[in-house]
């Protein structure tokens, strides 16, 4: 996914970011289930980085703490609905 038509350098736009990482987040989410929110952020980056490889760098390196942190937001949601 390159955003170079949406930004003035190789990054993408912050919109772009958050949509991804939410896209990447529900494919994750629903091949793991609720394991996912035990991953390290390491190993989410491990996972992400097939889809991602052909961003800069610095973007793989947000989305790998964007799917992350909707891991942790996500358990913190359902350790309060239980």
């Amino acid at each position: 996914m390159q955003g170079y038509r949406f930004s003035t350098n190789r990054r993408l736009p912050e919109r772009d970011m958050l949509d991804l990482a939410d896209t990447l987040a529900l494919q994750i989410h629903q091949t793991l289930g609720p394991r996912v929110y035990v991953l390290p952020r390491s190993d989410v980056a491990e996972l992400i980085t097939p889809y991602i490889d052909d961003l800069v760098s610095e973007d793989q390196h947000d989305l790998s703490w964007l799917v992350w942190h909707l891991f942790q937001d996500a358990s913190e949601m359902a350790r309060l609905a239980a």
